[in-house]
Parts: C-alpha cells; sequence; structure tokens
C-alpha cells in the first residue's frame, strides 16, 4: 500500500484518531494566534484543549488498539490450526490429483483397447479378403 492508503485505511479503523490530532492543531493554531494577537488569556485556554484534545486522542488510540486487537485475536486462527487446515487441503488436492491421474488411465486403457480391437478387425478382414 502507498503511504496515502495506509493513512486512509488506519484511519477508517480508529476514525477519532485522526480527528483528535485535528483538533489538537486547530487547537495549537489559535493558540499560536492568541499569543500573535497579544491576548494572553485567549492563548491560555487554546493550551488548555490542547492537552485536552491530545489526551483524548491517545485514549482514543490506546482504545481503538485494544479494540482492534482484540477482533483481529478473535478472527485469526492460531499457527496449529492453519497448520492443520493446510494439511487437510493439500491431502484434498492430492486425492483430487490422483482421482484425476486415474482417469487418465482409464481413459488411455480404454483407447487402447479399441485400437486394438480395432486392428484385430482389421486383420480378420484381410484374412477373410486373403482367403476368398
Amino acid at each position: 500500500m502507498s503511504p496515502i492508503e495506509k493513512i486512509i485505511f488506519r484511519s477508517k479503523q480508529q476514525p477519532l484518531v485522526p480527528l483528535g490530532c485535528l483538533g489538537t492543531c486547530v487547537a495549537v493554531a489559535m493558540a499560536a494566534k492568541g499569543v500573535r494577537t497579544g491576548n494572553p488569556k485567549g492563548a491560555q485556554v487554546w493550551f488548555r484543549w490542547r492537552v485536552a484534545l491530545q489526551g483524548l486522542t491517545i485514549v482514543a488510540l490506546v482504545a481503538g488498539s485494544y479494540i482492534y486487537d482484540r477482533q483481529v485475536k478473535g478472527v485469526e486462527k492460531s499457527e496449529e490450526e492453519l497448520a492443520i487446515e493446510k494439511a487437510r487441503m493439500r491431502e484434498k488436492l492430492w486425492i483430487e490429483e490422483l482421482e484425476r491421474r486415474d482417469e487418465e488411465i482409464k481413459e488411455r486403457q480404454r483407447r487402447a483397447q479399441l485400437a486394438r480391437e480395432y486392428k484385430l478387425a482389421q486383420l480378420e478382414n484381410e484374412q477373410k479378403e486373403s482367403s476368398k
């Protein structure tokens, strides 16, 4: 995946984290604006919002990771289960291959028998014609 696709994918998994980051950036920008314009009380309020939004972002990140981890662990199979499933699949494929080969051998034998019968019929016809 490209970096942008990864960002979109992760944002869909944990939508509160990018929102928290965006809110934090807005709070920092507003605080910087308050400092530039000489409004220390307004800047202080925005710095407090920044701290609160950063805290909420971290909480969202940890909670989302915990929830996502539980979902993935619930869906994933253990290595032993995967190995058993893989062995069953190989066995099934091997049986299908053996059945296919057996059909091929039977078809060859049938064609060989038809060819022998055809040759035998030709020889009988030649013997009949030569005995006339």
